[in-house]
Order: C-alpha cells, then structure tokens, then sequence
C-alpha cells in the first residue's frame, strides 16, 4: 500500500508540474484563453493570472514531491480540481469544444475530455487524502515557495503593460523582399493562416487595394495552427503578401486579445495599431 501511495503521489505531482510547464512555453496562449472563457476582465488581467496559476501549479507539484504539508496540499488541490472541474462543466454546456488550456497549447484538450482526465486526478487525489500521512514534512519555508516562485515567473516572463514593439520582433526581410521598415510607411499583419477573422481582415485589405485605395506596402507575420497553409490562405484571400513565419510566443506577444493585429510603422516606428475588425476608422487613416 505504501508503494501504491508513493506511486500516485508522484502521479499527481508530475501532473501539476506537467500543467505548469506546458503554460509556462506559450503564457500567451493562456492568457487570451482566460479572458476569452471570462474568466478575467481583459488580457493584462490575464497576464498576472497566467503567471500566479504556473506558480502555484508548480508549488503544489513540488509540494507533493517533496512531501511537504501533504495532506494540506491534498486537500487544496482537491478542492482547486473542483473548481477547475465545475468551470469545465460550464464550457461543455455551452458548447464550448476547442482546446480548454489545461495543457496550453501542447496538448489541445476539449473541455470534455479535460473533465475526464480530472475525474481521474480527482479519484487519485481522494484516494490519498483517505492515507494515514505520518511524518509528511513541514518546513516552514514551504509557504515561501509560491510568493518566491510567483515572482520568479513575473521575471522571467515580464507582463507587458503596453503592445510590444512589433520592430523589436520584426524578422529581416530584407534579404528575401527588399523591404527596409526603417524608411518609409508600412503595414505589418500579425496574422493565423487558419483564423476566419484574419482571413476576412487580408479580404478586406485586398479589396480596398483592388478599388484604388492607396495603402502602405503590406506585410504579413503568419502563424500557422491547423492545416492551413500560406498558399491556402492567398488563394481563400486573394492576396500575395510579402510574408515571414512566427513561432506561437511571438504571435501572442504581437496580437492583443484576439487576431488579427494590423500595425502601422513609419519610419521604423509603431505609429498606430488595429485590432480584429478593419473598419471606417482604418480606412479614414488613409484615405480621408
């Protein structure tokens, strides 16, 4: 039985360090999934919410692993795989079937499946708050770790209180396309080739450029999550953008709370942004 126990309390603890890394690759990720489930009122809230859940994530991972005030970290986590369970509950109602987050962007999880794997967690977890724990130890510092490790995160992955600038990130185009974003106007889409929001943004761009309207010299940053491709989306859009693959952390760094994001840059420098819809105020800019 002792074996057993040690068994699965490693289970759990591996699972909750597990949960924390794969949000720690992509804290983008999760923070756009947080404000878009509601669960915080806007993405910088989701910033700080994302950084506190990796580090008591991995808390109650070292905790279990280490044997550290076991039964209270049992019965917290419990109690947290409830609340996590209930809001999952909420998602499967309505309707919701894409990736919840639980594993970030690593392992794509429906909410349904989500649940059953926390039914499992849960079964794992009652059955060792059920154990006699004698000895388990209780260092006082162990209440140090979670401040010690939120801090840790907030400095490794700065919350950013203002858009980044999109020429800190900007690949070298030059060798491919002779663009020089240090002279002259452009405009750089942050784009998902797969995103029906994008698509209709380069749509649109396209249709205003096709009509005589005298936009900047396009450029696009493409993120690819699916199946679709670049060819796929100039044939759904109908444009032809000079164009330069991004790695998921850059995309979520450039977008806001949703794709897409159109940034202007003159001279080397943001001089305003667009997010999701391209409207009037858009094309007013450019065409008063």
């Amino acid at each position: 039985m002792a074996n057993l126990r040690i068994t699965l309390q490693i289970f759990l603890a591996a699972t909750f360090l597990f949960s924390a890394y794969t949000k720690a690759v992509a804290p983008g990720f999760f923070e756009v999934l947080l404000e878009q489930q509601g669960l915080v009122p806007s993405r910088l809230h989701g910033a700080w919410a994302t950084r506190f859940i990796i580090a008591l994530e991995t808390w109650l991972g070292l905790c279990l692993l280490l044997s550290f005030y076991v039964r209270f970290i049992l019965r917290f986590s419990f109690l947290l795989l409830v609340a996590f369970s209930v809001h999952l509950g909420y998602l499967i109602a309505i309707g919701e079937t894409g990736n919840c987050g639980c594993f970030g962007e690593m392992i794509s999880m429906s909410p349904l499946a989500s649940l059953g794997k926390n039914i499992v967690l849960l079964a794992v977890n009652g059955f060792l708050l059920r154990y006699k724990f004698r000895g388990n130890k209780k260092p006082r510092i162990t209440w140090l770790f979670l401040p010690l490790l939120f801090a840790a995160a907030t400095l490794i992955w700065p919350v950013q209180t203002q858009p980044d600038e999109v020429v800190e990130k900007l690949p070298t185009f030059e060798a491919e396309t002779g663009i020089d974003f240090a002279n002259g106007s452009y405009l750089v889409a942050i784009l998902n080739l797969g995103c029906e929001h994008c698509q209709e943004a380069a749509q649109q761009i396209v249709a205003w450029q096709n009509n005589g309207i005298d936009l900047p010299q396009v450029a696009a940053l493409f993120f690819a999550e699916g199946d679709t491709t670049v060819a796929d989306f100039n044939t759904i859009t109908g444009s032809n953008f000079p164009y330069q693959m991004i790695d998921v952390n850059t995309f979520f760094d450039l977008i806001g709370s949703t794709p897409p994001r159109i940034y202007w840059i003159v001279d080397g420098q943001v001089k305003q942004y667009w997010d999701e819809t391209l409207g009037e105020d858009f094309l007013t800019t450019f065409a008063p």
